[in-house]
């Protein structure tokens, strides 16, 4: 029987940061990616909303499915290409730009999305910065994604738990099991808690959803995972 083990990235192999581009993978989480991928009838998966080339920058993903971009960009063990959708052109109007700059926040340009990150700055202050956000997203015919502290205007198509749910029909897995800590998450810790476990990173900016496992820290996210893969 094989076992389909997937991941989100941001706080859950990695630390959350105020920035980013700060984002790194743990030490822990490295063995443990690496050692899941020998494990035999165990595939392992990292699902993620960055580009597939940063994400092949903070991982050795050599052994494991990446699926980035939530959804728009796969590869294989190996660096296969599995989906490659077409990348974004859209522009952002001057004004918008001009009230994001000057209220501190945060514009990461992706290969399928704009996230606009607030994370460190109080929510209330820039409330209406975030609106304004959100309605340009909609008024452009984008798909809109929140997070913690980020919002993100993104090409339509893909998601986090249609890939799961491809991946696990490709490679004939009968048992999931999935780890995240936000939204973004929920739809595929659902499919995992129905057909497998799911595991959610406790933290004071996003409830779990019903049915998870709750877990406080990634020593003990990882010691879980090493004890249902049999590590």
């Amino acid at each position: 029987m094989t076992t389909l083990l997937a991941f989100d990235f941001d706080g859950t192999l990695a630390p959350i940061c105020d920035d980013p581009n700060e984002a790194r993978l743990t030490l822990a989480a490295a063995a443990l990616l690496d050692e899941a991928t020998h494990v035999r009838g165990c595939a392992v998966a990292i699902l993620t909303g960055r580009d597939i080339d940063d994400i092949l920058q903070r991982a050795d993903t050599s052994g494991a499915y990446v699926v980035a971009s939530h959804g728009l960009e796969i590869r294989g063990p190996g660096g296969t290409s599995v989906r490659e959708m077409p990348p974004l052109h859209v522009t952002i109007d001057q004004a918008l730009l001009g009230e994001i700059c000057g209220s501190g926040l945060r514009l990461e340009w992706k290969k399928h999305g704009v996230a606009l990150h607030w994370r460190g700055i109080p929510y209330e202050a820039i409330e209406p910065v975030v609106e304004a956000f959100r309605t340009w997203t909609l008024a452009n015919d984008l798909a809109l994604l929140e997070g913690r502290c980020v919002a993100e205007a993104r090409c339509r198509g893909g998601g986090k738990e249609e890939a799961l749910r491809w991946l696990a029909r490709a490679i004939g897995a009968r048992r999931i099991l999935y780890a995240g800590d936000d939204l973004t998450d929920f739809g595929p810790l659902q499919f995992a808690s129905a057909n497998g476990r799911a595991f959610f990173m406790e933290s004071s900016e996003r409830a779990a959803p019903k049915g998870v496992r709750v877990v406080s820290s990634f020593r003990e996210l990882f010691q879980l995972i090493r004890e249902e893969v049999m590590i």
